[in-house]
């Protein structure tokens, strides 16, 4: 089959997010369809400003066509085109000129979809939340797929989004709590769609070296981008907090984009950006992951460190989280300040059982997030789809 792979960004320099994840199941379904991948020249999110060439490239053996947007994002006005749209009174015209400044504006990618429909016998739609799934949706939702990667945000509630799921043929859940968000702010009738649990797969390398900076520390690990939206604000604050009470605790080792100023502190240490090799390198050996995201629909990071036999302390505000938690016995979460200091402080005196929560967790990933179930459960949903 030939299967067109929807998304608004995608290249192998951005890392992280549903982009990087989309790329990830794009160059394991190669094994087995013909996959495209449709996505426009933007790199940066908030600007969808186009930086990667117009046309066509080969990326890991996977066709990629790039269409130009048509306009920038101005962050001013999509601010407050979206406090109309999400916390006021509003109307259908309201929501779509919010999609619309949301972006990435790309008629030339709709319009191909268009044109070109017939020649694929499937599409993919990568998030719910963005300019490509709502107006691509409107052209073939009878022959597709959405992964929505859907959290709990306002734009959940809007018609629009209530109308990409009436429109979509089948969704690729992340998480059991995505499944359960999406219905209950939808309404949505699953025994009118196909559907499946998926996620993605995880692969942890089987030999993973020390990372050379932080050889024999006691540290604990943040990892991805830095930024509020995160809890990053709230887990600088707890931290910082319980250091003035107890300066035992491990260092707190950050890496990855950081949009808010890592606070300056002998045991905070902050290492920028980190490839993929030192990534595996810094959870193998971190005491455990702190995972502070209030909003997240499957958390990548979070698998991966389970994958590496670690444990993760995860904000409990975040039902996506806090499921992975109870349903591996891998890591502990917490809902304010009190808690968060019990569970680290559980974690770093209870050896034992860190080390049993790491085990949990290596046999979570191994019945739940194997590439071979991620593939197979994708080539049944692909099946169904494309049956006449």
């Amino acid at each position: 089959m030939k299967i067109a792979f929807v998304v608004q960004r995608y290249g192998e320099d951005i890392i992280g997010g549903a982009e990087y994840l989309t790329r990830l199941i794009a160059e394991h379904m190669i094994k087995y369809h013909e996959i495209e991948v449709l996505s426009t020249c933007a790199k940066d999110y908030h600007t969808w400003k186009n930086e990667y060439k117009k046309g066509t490239e080969t990326i890991n053996g996977v066709l990629v066509r790039r269409f130009a947007n048509s306009k920038k994002r101005d962050l001013t006005t999509h601010i407050k085109i979206q406090e109309k749209a999400f916390f006021a009174t509003h109307n259908l015209k309201d929501e779509i000129s919010w999609i619309d400044e949301q972006g990435p504006y790309c008629p030339e990618l709709v319009e191909y979809i268009s044109k070109n429909k017939d020649n694929y016998d499937a599409f993919v739609f990568f998030t719910f939340r963005y300019y490509p799934s709502y107006y691509g949706l409107k052209e073939v939702g009878n022959k597709a797929l959405i992964a929505p990667f859907a959290e709990n945000d306002p734009a959940l509630d809007l018609s629009t989004t209530k109308e990409i799921f009436r429109n979509v043929r089948g969704i690729i859940y992340s998480t059991p709590e995505e499944q359960n968000l999406i219905k209950a702010k939808t309404g949505l009738k699953e025994e009118e769609k196909l559907f499946e649990i998926v996620g993605c797969g995880i692969e942890v390398p089987e030999v993973i070296p020390e990372y050379k900076g932080l050889k024999d520390q006691n540290y604990v690990l943040y990892l991805g981008r830095i930024e509020g939206s995160k809890g990053c604000y709230q887990l600088f604050e707890y931290y910082l907090k319980l250091l003035k009470e107890s300066r035992e605790i491990p260092s707190l080792v950050l890496a990855g984009y950081d949009a808010i100023g890592v606070p300056k502190h002998d045991k905070i240490k902050y290492l920028g950006f980190v490839s993929e090799a030192e990534k595996y390198s810094l959870l193998k050996n971190a005491r455990f992951l702190i995972m502070p995201s209030p909003y997240e629909s499957l958390s990548l990071v979070t698998l991966e460190s389970m994958g590496c036999g670690t444990a993760v302390l995860v904000n409990g505000e975040c039902e996506v989280l806090k499921g992975h938690c109870m349903r591996s016995n891998a890591g502990l979460w917490y809902q304010n300040y009190d808690e968060f200091t019990e569970c680290l402080n559980f974690l770093c005196s209870n050896p034992i059982v860190l080390n049993k929560m790491g085990n949990n967790g290596k046999e979570y990933i191994t019945k739940n997030y194997t590439w071979e179930k991620v593939e197979m459960k994708y080539l049944q949903l692909l099946d169904e789809l494309t049956k006449k």
